[in-house]
């Protein structure tokens, strides 16, 4: 049952962050071709999906934090490292990158995904509202930087669970990130 499940969560996130690339406002389906979706549709399917998966993330971080399965600090700062080039290469919110120092970019990341995936110590940096507030990111930028995300993941080789909760972790901060 909880492959079946896990299955079907990661085919709705796969495919509300990885079709945004494709085609921008549409969902496809290996079967038959769906209604299109706005992306602010998509990221609350999404939220709707890491509502339901909660009990199970919950259950896996409490087995194996998600900090050890991803390599501890090392691991996350490499997924922080590659998650930079993704996002200044990304053409939809890579000019958001133009004035991102890569280092610092790479340290808070890496310090902030440490700090809630159950790795040692606390973040001390700004807050997600803060970091963003001046940003205007929308929930088209939102899916084209979770598609990243899920990208950069996959080339390191983490499962789909792994996949899953980083994702379902970011969207938990949709409110204070999204602004329109």
């Amino acid at each position: 049952m909880r492959k079946i499940i896990l299955s079907a969560v990661l085919v709705v996130l796969t495919t509300a962050c990885a079709s945004y690339h494709k085609e921008p406002g549409r969902v496809q389906s290996s079967v038959t071709e769906q209604a299109p979706l706005s992306a602010k549709a998509q990221v609350a399917a999404l939220e709707a999906t890491c509502l339901k998966s909660a009990d199970a993330i919950k259950q896996r971080q409490a087995d194996k934090s998600l900090y050890l399965r991803l390599g501890g600090r090392n691991g996350i700062k490499e997924l922080s490292t590659r998650l930079y080039a993704a996002h200044a290469a990304n053409k939809q919110i890579g000019h958001l990158f133009e004035h991102v120092a890569r280092e610092p970019f790479i340290e808070h990341v890496t310090d902030f995904f440490v700090a809630h995936s159950g790795g040692e110590g606390t973040y001390q940096g700004r807050s997600m509202a803060q970091v963003h507030e001046h940003l205007g990111i929308s929930y088209s930028d939102f899916l084209s930087a979770g598609g990243d995300v899920q990208t950069v993941m996959k080339g390191l080789g983490y499962g789909d669970e792994e996949i899953q909760e980083a994702v379902c972790f970011l969207v938990s901060f949709v409110p204070q990130v999204v602004k329109s």
